[in-house]
């Protein structure tokens, strides 16, 4: 039996960098002067930034799921962490990391999300309450670990008090193993009973 478990189980490589692609898109649109160029430009990304907004709230569901499983299953036995690679930041790295940078970004973007969809489109569109309860709980866990900076081993690794309640119904370890299999974090989502 190991005595090590992976830090990322290989969700990591499937998540995108939303930040970077939503501030791409907005430098488009104030290229444009004129309202309709804008109006079109946003319409024609509405359904990639659904899409980048869905897969990084389920691969922040899917490292909640996989704290929860190496937490839990070795409760007894606390195993080390391998690939943890905050563990491994300079102490002038570790004060200048902003580990609630991407989690403040999107949380300030669904409003503005919504705000826009309805200005561009004239149709509405409402973020889905999961999404915001995984991100909430989410931003909540990178605050209890700190940015997993001292996070060595499983034992270390503090879960929120949602996590600590739950009762999970399904083998998380091969829901997370099919998803990275099959290349798509948001079939994590489609879980039923989740607790968020």
């Amino acid at each position: 039996m190991k005595n090590t478990v992976l830090f990322d189980p290989g969700i990591g490589n499937l998540v995108v960098n939303f930040n970077e692609f939503v501030n791409n898109v907005y430098s488009q649109l104030m290229s444009f002067k004129g309202i309709p160029q804008k109006r079109l430009r946003f319409r024609q990304y509405t359904a990639k930034i659904e899409n980048y907004m869905k897969n990084n709230i389920a691969f922040y569901l899917g490292c909640l799921l996989w704290a929860y499983y190496i937490n839990t299953e070795n409760k007894k036995a606390p195993k080390e962490i391998t690939g943890n690679f905050f563990y491994n930041l300079t102490d002038e790295e570790k004060e200048n990391y902003d580990y609630l940078i991407q989690v403040n970004f999107m949380e300030n973007y669904f409003d503005s999300f919504e705000r826009d969809y309805l200005y561009y489109t004239g149709k509405k569109f409402e973020i889905p309450e999961l999404w915001k309860n995984i991100l909430k709980t989410y931003s909540e866990f990178l605050e209890l670990n700190k940015g997993f900076v001292n996070t060595k081993t499983t034992a270390d690794i503090k879960l929120p008090e949602i996590l600590e309640k739950a009762e999970f119904k399904f083998d998380i370890n091969k829901m997370i193993e099919k998803a990275i299999k099959e290349e798509n974090l948001e079939i994590l989502l489609n879980i039923e009973k989740l607790p968020f």
